[in-house]
């Protein structure tokens, strides 16, 4: 596999776990500094963005993906699990809907880096 396929096969991994990071790490970080009564001011909205802009990318990379082994439902919950996030990002704030939207975008990103090890041609060396 060449390098620039890893990257893409890699892409809706990663960059829906660095959504979940961006939200509830940084969620971790505010509090324990909290606790240490240290204060930080942070721009929410580009807190958000951050995330949104995560979820899209792993979404963009379900779509790379799709492009390589054809199966349509991993895009579909994906998309559908960063709209949720997007939603709860910018429209109302609801928990559950938020966990849904990345436990979609998990699922998603599970199913495809699946079905691409599935679909991986076989090297003309491997036996």
């Amino acid at each position: 596999m060449s390098p620039r396929r890893s990257i893409c096969a890699a892409l809706p991994g990663v960059a829906t776990l660095l959504s979940l990071i961006a939200c509830y790490g940084t969620l971790a970080v505010i509090a324990a500094l909290g606790a240490l009564g240290i204060a930080i001011a942070l721009d929410e909205r580009l807190w958000a963005g951050t995330i949104v802009a995560l979820a899209a990318l792993a979404v963009g990379g379900l779509a790379i993906g799709f492009f390589r082994h054809r199966q349509l439902w991993p895009l579909l919950i994906g998309g559908l699990g960063a709209a949720a996030v997007g939603y709860v990002m910018s429209v109302q704030y609801v928990r559950l809907v938020e966990l849904a939207g990345f436990a979609l975008l998990c699922v998603a990103a599970v199913w495809d880096w699946r079905l691409r090890r599935v679909r991986e041609p076989r090297s003309a060396t491997a036996k």
